[in-house]
């Protein structure tokens, strides 16, 4: 929508957020002693010059002041933990104003495709894309196809971009199945929403690096968003660098992965 201001979400046509939302869902169990503490994430989101930076509301609300603010935050709607065994639905639990008042350029919304529980989620989903729009605020779909109708995820990723399109979202983040053709689709199913893509499992730098590449510069979606991939390396700072000098600059893998042979 040509009426939405994306400002510092987008830099050099390309986006590179930094989530950091998985501790309600997931569990303590997802951090390291460092990265448990939502500062340290912070330092990294502003040194590594992020575009966004995905939190929960009340990360936000205790964390995201003073210099922290020159980092875009994108406030995550929606939230669950892993512990009821039922179909997947995330429930809204902050609302847009609210994002606002946190400092929100964006909000975001997880919706699970191929849950029995759709229709909820959909219909939650297209309020919050009325009142953020509203508001001149872009909408970040996160697609995560589960549920156990689900036999395929991995399949999935054209039918999620598709569903971001169709349902209203300005930003779609998709999990990327390694099939660079596959996504070559996906991103024509995007049609004129923002297609971005998260890493797979972590893997060591060079994979790492080369998938960034691939996606972002041969396959040219509209950028990556990273988490654990970053706040559990050992290098964050050094990665974070290497991810935007291929993102913004284009860099080849060959030109960024002495970056991770240097200090933090």
């Amino acid at each position: 929508m040509d009426r939405l201001e994306y400002g510092d979400l987008i830099r050099k046509g390309k986006s590179l957020f930094l989530a950091y939302d998985e501790g309600l869902e997931e569990g303590p169990d997802a951090f390291t002693k460092r990265s448990v503490d939502p500062q340290f994430i912070l330092d990294v989101a502003l040194e590594g010059e992020y575009t966004g930076i995905i939190l929960n509301p009340g990360v936000a609300a205790h964390y995201y002041t003073g210099a922290y603010r020159d980092v875009p935050l994108i406030v995550k709607l929606n939230a669950r933990t892993s512990l009821p065994h039922q179909e997947p639905i995330a429930r809204q639990v902050c609302s847009v104003n609210h994002a606002m008042k946190l400092g929100a350029a964006a909000v975001a919304y997880t919706i699970y495709d191929g849950s029995r529980m759709e229709p909820e989620i959909f219909k939650e989903f297209g309020v919050v894309v009325e009142e953020a729009h509203d508001h001149n605020l872009p909408v970040l779909a996160i697609l995560v196809p589960r549920g156990q109708d689900v036999q395929d995820p991995a399949s999935l990723m054209a039918y999620g971009a598709r569903i971001g399109l169709e349902l209203g979202a300005d930003f779609i983040k998709i999990a990327y199945n390694g099939d660079l053709p596959h996504l070559q689709w996906t991103r024509q199913c995007a049609g004129r929403t923002r297609l971005l893509v998260s890493n797979r499992a972590e893997r060591p730098d060079g994979e790492l690096i080369r998938e960034a590449y691939d996606t972002t510069v041969e396959a040219d979606v509209a950028g990556l968003v990273v988490g654990r991939n970053v706040w559990r390396h050992e290098k964050p700072f050094s990665l974070s660098k290497a991810l935007g000098d291929v993102v913004y600059a284009r860099k080849k893998p060959s030109q960024v992965l002495h970056l991770l042979q240097e200090s933090l």
